[in-house]
């Protein structure tokens, strides 16, 4: 079975919605920062000044998705929404994969562009 990002909807949801309540802890605790230190993940959303806020579902079909044949994975760009800007310059890239029939999703950045 071919990675679409319909798969990882309910996760990317998820973790939003705790970068959106500042829950840096669970996303830490849990595996999903991958390549990120949750010190620098704190520093881009604090120096950025926006509060983030839960994505609307159109925010889906803006993703920049790649497969990665030789990972196996989805490699995910997502803007991020804020409650003063809506769609803001803030994007998070991360990866979705399967492993052991378990998705899984990993942060890989967090940037403005």
């Amino acid at each position: 079975m071919s990675l679409t990002i319909e798969m990882f909807i309910p996760m990317i949801s998820e973790t939003i919605a705790d970068l959106s309540k500042e829950n840096y802890n669970k996303i830490e605790e849990d595996g999903r920062l991958g390549r990120i230190n949750i010190d620098d993940l704190k520093r881009v959303i604090t120096e950025y000044g926006c509060e983030i806020i839960p994505l609307p579902d159109r925010a889906f079909n803006l993703a920049e998705i790649y497969y990665i044949a030789a990972g196996k994975r989805l490699d995910i760009y997502l803007p991020l929404w804020t409650k003063e800007e809506g769609r803001s310059d803030l994007t998070l890239s991360f990866s979705g994969q399967r492993n052991n029939n378990q998705l899984k999703i990993e942060f890989n950045d967090l940037r403005v562009l």
